[in-house]
């Protein structure tokens, strides 16, 4: 089942998800993005919105998915939500998604605005496996500590997390001793 959000929440929602890491992808399953295309919808009308949705591979989207933009699956997040913040889309959005008939000069220039995005191709198998993906946040962590966490020591702290677990000690007091030992190491 597809979610479809306001236009504003939908941008918001990306620059959420990419907060942590700005290479994320529209889609981080290669296998998926092998076998599915992505398409970014715009329905218009009050229970409209927009929303990414997957089709089989060249195959088309929906019908009742309004105006569609095929999006490459390796599009970087943050580029998509820089793209579709500007003034312009913003403009043609509300173009789109207004209870009317969809002008298609509105659609083929929205279209348009979302060419040329910088993407994060997938690498080779071998790469991948050098390369581990980005470190996410336990859910059981605190947010603000997550984002105290220097990007290059979150996977040395998960794992120092987990074993804080087995001895019943909660994560956010692993993390705030962990860092508290850090402070103190580079200020003496």
């Amino acid at each position: 089942m597809t979610e479809y959000m306001r236009y504003r929440d939908f941008i918001v929602d990306l620059e959420t998800t990419a907060a942590e890491d700005d290479t994320m992808r529209v889609l981080e399953n290669r296998y998926l993005a092998e076998t599915c295309d992505t398409w970014l919808s715009l329905v218009p009308g009050r229970d409209g919105g927009v929303a990414l949705i997957r089709s089989r591979k060249n195959g088309k989207p929906p019908a009742d998915a309004g105006a569609t933009v095929k999006i490459d699956p390796t599009v970087m997040l943050t580029a998509l939500a820089a793209a579709l913040s500007t003034d312009q889309m913003m403009r043609l959005a509300r173009s789109i998604l207004a209870p009317r008939q969809i002008d298609p000069s509105d659609a083929v220039t929205f279209a348009t605005g979302l060419q040329d995005l910088p993407t994060n191709p997938f690498g080779d198998d071998e790469d991948a496996a050098v390369c581990p993906p980005p470190a996410t946040k336990p859910p059981s962590l605190d947010t603000a500590l997550w984002k105290q966490i220097p990007h290059a020591l979150r996977r040395d702290y998960i794992k120092r997390m987990a074993m804080g677990i087995r001895r019943g000690i909660h994560p956010d007091d692993t993390v705030s001793e962990l860092l508290a030992s850090e402070t103190s190491r580079t200020y003496p």
